[in-house]
């Protein structure tokens, strides 16, 4: 949770007359560092949540500064400032239409005074966040990794204004590619841009990225507020139009922060099932039957009720490029009709007929009787998880 940009524009007003001219929206956004920018095509460069200065050098008039300011905004960039002076004669009013109506702050200073000192008096700010943040951070992480060792992380939350009776939620972000370094990538921008969101939609919250995904703890968190701020996220991810899939699985919000670890881990649990079944996000309230199967303690069971039944015929399938599969869980699903599969289907029902028995001989085990129907549908939920 970094620093917020009208947090440090209370700082820097009286002290370096820095004037808000338009965006006050968006004054919630965080700032994670400071950077000296003159050119618009250097804006590719920034990795998001950065408050920018410009003095226009090297421009000749001010028509630049449109494309520019849409340029940070893009890049997901917490504000701009720009020095008046010789560069710059006054902010254009289409700039300042731009950045009113996207929320994007804008701020000036006056020539006289040097840039160097406003710059270091921020980072000054921004660095000491930095590190507050990293400690909230790290006992969050003490908080899920190792919850029974609560003096590693109570103690240090509650310094930072996390009372340890409050509810509690987990959400896990995932990036669907097996290129490590563009997941690493969209996940950087992602984390940008969800500070940006939370900031505007709730008060308490941590995020971090541990083993290539995105945690992001929820305190005092109404169900709605926790909806609409993963909502959010999404629909940020999916303007960029990546053609990588974003998946969120959503652990239970619960009282109490010693059951965070649960939710952390049942926010995992879900993102397999919403990465297997393509949903962008799945809450583990939601997922029904799936909640036995998560809850055991011994996953080798989970396989061998598998491999018991539905394993071989996945196996066969592969192998023979059939289809029995999707055929059997048809055939289940519609109270075991062969009319009703052959319909859905668009196949003779002989050919169902054929394919159900070539089907028994594969699993070597009955295909009609509610016990066993109960169990071959199990393994078709337990495919779904594994």
């Amino acid at each position: 949770m970094a620093i917020s940009l009208g947090y440090i524009h209370s700082k820097a007003e009286r002290i370096y007359s820095m004037r808000l001219i338009a965006g006050e929206g968006g004054l919630n956004h965080s700032v994670q560092w400071v950077h000296m920018l003159e050119d618009e095509a250097a804006a590719t460069f920034l990795r998001g949540n950065e408050l920018v200065f410009t003095t226009g050098i090297g421009h000749s008039g001010e028509d630049w500064l449109l494309p520019f300011a849409k340029g940070l905004v893009e890049h997901n960039a917490a504000g701009l400032v720009i020095n008046i002076g010789p560069h710059i004669a006054q902010a254009p009013p289409k700039l300042i239409q731009f950045c009113q109506e996207n929320d994007f702050p804008l701020f000036t200073i006056p020539w006289e005074i040097r840039l160097v000192d406003v710059t270091r008096y921020f980072c000054r700010f921004i660095i000491h966040r930095e590190q507050k943040d990293l400690n909230i951070s790290a006992a969050f992480k003490n908080a899920i990794f190792f919850p029974d060792k609560s003096s590693h992380y109570q103690v240090q939350l509650e310094s930072n204004g996390f009372n340890p009776h409050w509810h509690y939620c987990a959400a896990v972000l995932s990036v669907q590619t097996d290129n490590d370094e563009i997941k690493e990538k969209l996940l950087i921008q992602i984390h940008a841009a969800s500070e940006i969101i939370l900031h505007h939609l709730a008060e308490h919250f941590c995020t971090f990225i541990e083993n290539k995904q995105l945690i992001i703890i929820f305190a005092a968190v109404k169900e709605d507020t926790l909806e609409n701020c993963l909502q959010q996220i999404l629909h940020h991810y999916e303007q960029k139009k990546q053609p990588y899939q974003c998946h969120i699985g959503i652990g239970q919000n619960k009282s109490g922060l010693l059951l965070l670890s649960k939710s952390y881990k049942q926010a995992i649990s879900v993102l397999r099932l919403a990465q297997k079944n393509k949903n962008t996000k799945t809450y583990y309230n939601d997922i029904g039957i799936y909640k036995i199967l998560l809850s055991s303690g011994d996953i080798n069971v989970l396989y061998e009720i598998y491999n018991d039944t539905l394993g071989v015929l996945v196996d066969y399938d592969a192998a023979n490029k059939t289809d029995y599969v999707n055929t059997l869980k048809c055939y289940l699903e519609n109270d075991a009709s062969v009319q009703t599969v052959a319909q859905k289907t668009f196949v003779h029902r002989n050919t169902i007929n054929y394919k159900l028995k070539k089907i028994r001989e594969i699993m070597r085990c009955p295909i009609n009787s509610v016990e066993d129907r109960l169990r071959i549908l199990l393994a078709y939920k337990i495919k779904d998880i594994l």
